[in-house]
């Protein structure tokens, strides 16, 4: 598989995983809204928050990482 190729199918996987990612991140907001009552419920719902909120960073850069690096090949 040449470079550009491989990086386009690199992106196309990220770009999926964080559409992923951010569906379930509205999941859980809606889900928040009823366990209010349940403490114990709606902690463990902002841990999952959070790790999601990580995990969408991370992807949400190496996205822009990989745009970047195929427009440098195109234009290169």
């Amino acid at each position: 598989m040449s470079t550009r190729r491989n990086l386009k199918y690199k992106y196309l996987k990220t770009k999926i995983a964080l559409s992923q990612t951010i569906q379930q991140l509205l999941d859980i907001n809606r889900k928040r809204r009823y366990f209010k009552e349940d403490p114990q419920r709606e902690q463990k719902l902002n841990e999952e928050l959070k790790v999601l909120n990580a995990t969408a960073e991370i992807q949400a850069r190496t996205l822009k990482s990989y745009e970047e690096s195929i427009q440098a090949l195109e234009r290169a």
